[in-house]
């Protein structure tokens, strides 16, 4: 017996210009041969048990076969693809299904490229519950082609990545999802990451805690119970429309919620089938397609770290070491900062400010990671914007700037030097590209505080690369302090040329000798 791992299969992407890697398990020893569209690759005697096959990089190319040989028997996959692979992880905003996207009804039916191609990692939060029969596996596991049966269960923010970049490069593309709604960071990273700072010794010490209160014949009664709800048509037309479809705190969805809130406490009890418990996802879900060569990951989730957002740098840089060195490749992150959300019954973007700005932080100081703004696409009262086009578009310009070598303007604008002199206040931004402009009558979100009191009406407009902000109330011998989209919901609306939204950021002037 030969087997490959699940992901191998007809319909599959490969990574063009790097090492191709295959992995699986024999069950005896013997001689295996690998030939891709009739040249062999790889001829070698493999022990029993776990292997890993390394093929020589290849050139895009399309409609390909590949043979794997034992001695007993051969495994065969066609219409392989040799192009652009991209692993798409995070939470919910990265999962959204392009079937709910706001302009899905005029893209889906009429998805038509059979080189585009999403492949959906099976959302597992335990061994063996994929036995039980209860989830729709339908769209997972599965590589798609994106056509109209198949588009509506992509990802929409990596489809919209996958078209611009397939649009520019002409290679096939291929998406690998691998998120779950709602998770941590911690979720998403090995043991051993996790026990290396003492900082994530909370998340340990709460699952702990939780285990030991555990009844555990009730918890796996009632688990079972809820799992099956859960599958049942009518709860994922419920969630579907509560969480994706239509606002969550909608009259729809305030109706819906005590029920729907039931079933997913079930689920979500802090337990060893939870998949929020620390690590779990990364060995149902990551461990799954850890090593699949690809060119780089994107990156969306953070929303769920709020309530510790002091150590979200730590913890989001520590998910990227530990997927690097997982698939054994210095993989560079592409991720969003966290979308304007304000608040929604008991949820609330208080303190997204400092997610986002610890976000920043990692795309300053962690080698090839780089950062979207999206500070002009959240939704006051959702915390799932409908619009995932921007998202996914701003993602593959950053790419297609920082990666594939084209010479664009792919950074927001980002504050990068000030003065205050004679009531005025001059913020000269870097990436303003051939200058910032304002969209509307006057620039949101600007909160000017001088000497301790906020500037009722700011008088601010652009300059180039400049704001500047006039008011006779200004002086250089007063403290200033501006903050800019520094809230849970802003609607930016300061852009540069290329039409990309500026980052918030909070700016603070201190006189001399005070």
């Amino acid at each position: 017996m030969i087997k490959l791992a699940r992901i191998f299969q007809d319909g599959m992407v490969l990574q063009r210009q790097k090492p191709i890697r295959l992995w699986g398990e024999t069950n005896r020893k013997q001689n295996v041969a690998v030939s891709l569209d009739g040249k062999i690759l790889y001829e070698k005697e493999l022990p029993a048990g776990s292997f890993s096959i390394f093929l020589p990089p290849r050139e895009a190319a399309e409609n390909l076969t590949l043979v794997v040989s034992g001695e007993s028997e051969t495994l065969i996959f066609n219409n392989i693809d040799i192009g652009e692979v991209w692993i798409a992880g995070g939470q919910s905003n990265m999962e959204y299904p392009l079937r709910f996207d706001i302009e899905a009804d005029s893209i889906v039916p009429y998805a038509d490229d059979a080189h585009l191609r999403y492949y959906e990692t099976g959302k597992y939060s335990f061994e063996g519950e994929e036995e039980e029969g209860f989830k729709d596996t339908r769209y997972m596991d599965k590589w798609l082609e994106f056509n109209p049966e198949n588009a509506v269960y992509f990802s929409a923010v990596g489809m919209y990545f996958a078209a611009k970049i397939k649009a520019s490069l002409n290679v096939p593309i291929g998406v690998v999802g691998c998120s779950w709604g709602g998770t941590t960071a911690y979720a998403w990273l090995g043991e051993s990451y996790l026990d290396a700072n003492p900082k994530f010794a909370p998340y340990l010490d709460e699952y702990k805690a939780a285990l030991e209160k555990l009844d555990i014949a009730k918890y796996e009664k009632k688990g079972e119970k809820a799992r099956r709800l859960m599958a049942s048509e009518l709860v994922q037309r419920m969630i579907a429309n509560s969480l994706f479809g239509k606002s969550l705190f909608s009259d729809v969805g305030m109706r819906m919620l005590p029920a729907l809130l039931k079933v997913i406490g079930y689920t979500l009890t802090k337990g060893p089938k939870d998949p929020n418990r620390p690590s779990g996802l990364y060995h149902t879900m990551v461990r799954k397609i850890e090593g699949y060569s690809g060119r780089g990951v994107l990156w969306y989730q953070g929303e769920s770290d709020e309530a510790r957002a002091d150590i979200y740098a730590e913890l989001f840089s520590a998910v990227i070491r530990c997927w690097r060195d997982a698939w054994r490749d210095e993989l560079p992150f592409f991720f969003v900062q966290l979308a304007p959300f304000g608040k929604a019954g008991m949820g609330s973007g208080k303190n997204f400010p400092a997610v986002r700005r610890r976000q920043e932080w990692v795309s300053k100081h962690v080698s090839d990671c780089y950062m979207i703004s999206s500070g002009d696409a959240g939704l006051p009262n959702d915390i799932h914007p409908k619009n995932k086009r921007p998202i996914g578009e701003r993602l593959a310009l950053m790419a297609l700037g920082k990666l594939y070598g084209e010479d664009i303007l792919c950074d927001a604008p980002e504050l990068a030097h000030s003065s205050v002199s004679g009531g005025e206040i001059v913020l000269r931004f870097a990436y303003a590209g051939e200058g910032l402009s304002v969209k509307g009558e006057k620039l949101n979100d600007l909160k000017v505080i001088v000497g301790g009191k906020e500037l009722k009406d700011p008088s601010a407009g652009t300059e180039g690369d400049c704001v500047k902000i006039q008011n006779p109330k200004i002086s250089e011998k007063l403290p200033i302090e501006i903050l800019f989209a520094w809230a849970g919901y802003s609607n930016v609306n300061l852009y540069n040329s290329a039409g990309l939204p500026a980052k918030p950021f909070k700016w603070e002037y201190a006189p001399e000798n005070v």
